[in-house]
């Protein structure tokens, strides 16, 4: 093993059971990966996790004291981001449907699987990134919205949601039946529609202020593209950036809007391919160092079959671009288009889409922009 990877610290790891051969045996199947804090009563539970941060928790459910209902209602009023998996001796539909219902992850029996226990918590943390993530991800974008009562709705809004789409996850872990399976994966599908829909309203309004108060600053495409690349990463999707030195030139305008609206055609790109492409470009560029720039989205999957017969002007309809497959979760396609395009307005810019020689569909995005004097003589 090398010095960096011993000096990562391992994932906290909350196990909380009356039975001090159930608490040895977790510590024995689960220290190699993490690092666990183990309790005896739902009390010394709540007090470890008012001091510590613990993503996940292993909760006994009937135990001395603090029931183990109670303690999940408690450990969620603390911290209501952790995932606690109910671990118990006795199966009962009533006692696992209340745990749920007070936000617990998952509902395992004794004696465990080995093996499922570790997925499960190995999930657990991976759901709490991503519950932590799009937490950080909504609080940014709400600190350009200056409409306080706006702000609040989001929040709690986005509050629901984040159950919504746990539920949809732990879910997905536990229902074998196919037709069921399929049923939970609409589920989950729609509440991250759901969630883009709302970044879609922040986007908006957020945006819409910027430009109103005429904030434009310094910036370069290649941090921007480089943020973008980062966030669809972590969705599995390859954003592949242009070779080109306008990623390294000094622009002044409103990168607000610039990323905002490149990060929303490639999430539209990235409803039918898994490797989008930038390509970057300035035109009419004058002598005081305006100009327009012009970023172009390819790479998207999409072709004139999947138009269903519209002509490229009707895509930014709302309502009106459904991709060929019927998916429920793509069907606002020309909704995300036509507030793509009203952004881009509010910069005083356009977008619109294309087609290349090979027939695919991309979108194209130009916003005025002024070069910073360095960099005049260098177009």
């Amino acid at each position: 093993m090398s010095a960096k990877a011993k000096a990562r610290p391992r994932r906290k790891l909350l196990v909380v059971d009356d039975e001090p051969l159930v608490r040895q045996t977790l510590k024995y199947c689960l220290e190699d990966s993490y690092d666990i804090t183990s309790v005896a009563s739902g009390e010394e539970a709540i007090a470890a996790s008012q001091r510590e941060d613990f993503p996940v928790v292993i909760l006994d459910l009937c135990m001395q004291g603090l029931s183990g209902l109670e303690t999940l209602k408690r450990l969620k009023e603390i911290r209501e981001s952790q995932n606690i998996i109910i671990l118990t001796a006795y199966q009962s539909m009533e006692s696992a449907i209340t745990a749920l219902n007070l936000g617990a992850f998952n509902y395992l029996t004794k004696p465990f699987d080995r093996s499922n226990l570790k997925e499960v918590i190995a999930r657990g943390f991976e759901v709490y990134d991503q519950q932590i993530y799009r937490s950080r991800d909504l609080r940014h974008r709400l600190m350009s919205v200056h409409d306080t009562f706006f702000s609040l709705l989001c929040h709690e809004f986005n509050t629901p949601l984040n159950v919504i789409l746990g539920f949809g996850e732990m879910l997905g872990d536990n229902v074998s039946d196919p037709e069921h399976r399929t049923w939970v994966e609409e589920i989950k599908k729609s509440g991250h529609h759901l969630h883009e829909v709302l970044m879609e309203i922040v986007d908006y309004i957020g945006v819409s202020s910027l430009a109103d108060a005429g904030m434009v600053k310094d910036f370069q495409l290649g941090t921007l593209f480089a943020g973008i690349a980062q966030t669809f990463r972590d969705q599995e999707v390859e954003v592949v950036s242009p070779e080109s030195p306008l990623l390294t030139w000094n622009l002044h305008g409103p990168a607000h809007s610039v990323q905002v609206i490149t990060r929303k055609l490639v999430r539209m790109a990235s409803h039918k391919s898994s490797r989008i492409f930038l390509q970057v470009r300035l035109e009419s560029l004058d002598e005081i160092g305006g100009a327009r720039l012009r970023i172009e989205v390819t790479g998207t999957g999409l072709s004139r079959s999947h138009l269903n017969g519209k002509d490229l002007e009707q895509l930014f309809q709302p309502y009106e671009f459904t991709l060929s497959d019927g998916a429920g979760q793509r069907a606002s396609l020309g909704l995300e288009l036509a507030t793509c395009r009203k952004i881009a307005e509010y910069a005083n810019g356009s977008v619109h889409g294309f087609f290349n020689a090979a027939g695919e569909l991309g979108f194209a995005a130009e916003i005025g922009v002024t070069l910073a004097k360095s960099e005049v003589g260098k177009s």
